[in-house]
């Protein structure tokens, strides 16, 4: 998955969960897969708690220098 198809993934997922769509537990997990701490917070909460989670992560992999 490229930089950009992951962060597109994130954000579409964190408007998801904005509006009370469905959001499956297992695609959060995917997301927040390569951080164990984030991914491990993710397991114990639900829906708009995985927001903030979210945001981590995307502003984690912004800040990432390649």
């Amino acid at each position: 998955m490229t930089r950009t198809h992951y962060l597109t993934l994130i954000g579409e997922t964190i408007r998801a969960l904005q509006i009370d769509a469905p959001i499956s537990k297992g695609l959060v997990l995917i997301l927040l897969e390569p951080w164990p701490d984030l991914y491990r917070n993710a397991i114990t909460r639900e829906g708009a708690g995985w927001i903030n989670l979210l945001q981590a992560a995307a502003r984690i992999e912004l800040d990432r220098s390649d």
